[in-house]
């Protein structure tokens, strides 16, 4: 196996990590708006990289720049579609977000493998089946799709910078608070006067943010776009599982098979990944 195919796939598994450990939260949280969430999270990771990270500037990139615009209106996508129709129906749209991905290849020619359509129709009707459910809301929906389409344009800004992986936090985080700031300006912070709410919100962004953030950038310097763009997906199971192991959320059988469908497609494309070359 390649030297960069395996450092892709375990920053793909750093990213079902984060994942599942931070976004079950998003609604836990529900004393701070997702535009309060934005602030926190981007204030919190970026801080972060400023204090524990030896970092030295240098002249961003023009997709460095994009990352800064793009993440900023997929998140608030996410968190918003996650308030109004819940988790998901939310996170069946965002899976689709390859599909942006999956048209740009085509656009420009690059070769498609069968394995990452089949991982992604596994991945998707995966989701579909866990996720299934709930009533639909047309604000939610909006909010979903918003979330998608800017995901899977940020999937291809990640593969095209050449940053550095900590500018490109610095900036995205950055461009996360300061969207979150002016859309919930008038958003109320007394909730942030609880030290332990302090403690859980501060996880949150490390874990969500700083963490979730590193582990896209190697995934997708390592990977192919389309195939990173698939095996990121894999998050969503990810954040089922967790859920259900942290939030103590009962999972039916059919939500049970949904997330092994998910995750074969997920291992059928690492493992075409991991062969040989003829």
């Amino acid at each position: 196996m390649p030297k960069n195919t395996k450092l892709g796939l375990l920053a793909v598994l750093g990213i079902w990590l984060t994942a599942g450990l931070a976004l079950p939260f998003v609604n836990v949280l529900s004393m701070f708006t997702p535009a309060q969430l934005m602030v926190l999270r981007g204030g919190v990771a970026a801080l972060i990289v400023l204090l524990a990270v030896r970092y030295r500037p240098a002249r961003p990139d023009k997709y460095a720049w994009a990352i800064m615009l793009v993440l900023p209106f997929a998140t608030l996508g996410l968190y918003q579609g996650i308030r109004y129709w819940g988790a998901g129906p939310t996170l069946i749209i965002l899976t689709t977000s390859p599909v942006i991905n999956l048209l740009v290849s085509v656009f420009l020619g690059n070769k498609i493998s069968r394995a990452a359509i089949t991982g992604l129709v596994l991945m998707f009707g995966g989701v579909v089946l866990a996720r299934w459910g709930g009533h639909f809301n047309w604000t939610g929906f909006a909010w979903s799709v918003l979330a998608s389409v800017m995901s899977g344009v940020l999937y291809e800004f990640l593969a095209r910078s050449k940053t550095g992986s900590m500018q490109k936090c610095i900036l995205a985080y950055i461009g996360m608070a300061m969207l979150g700031f002016i859309v919930g300006f008038k958003d109320s912070w007394g909730a942030l006067a609880d030290g332990r709410l302090v403690l859980v919100v501060v996880a949150f962004a490390f874990i969500g943010g700083f963490l979730y953030w590193i582990a896209n950038v190697v995934a997708f310097k390592n990977l192919r776009t389309l195939e990173a763009s698939v095996l990121a997906q894999g998050e969503t199971p990810a954040v089922i599982l967790g859920a259900w192991l942290f939030l103590g959320e009962h999972l039916t059988l059919f939500q049970w098979l949904g997330v092994f469908i998910a995750l074969s497609g997920a291992w059928y494309l690492s493992n075409n990944l991991t062969k040989p070359k003829s």
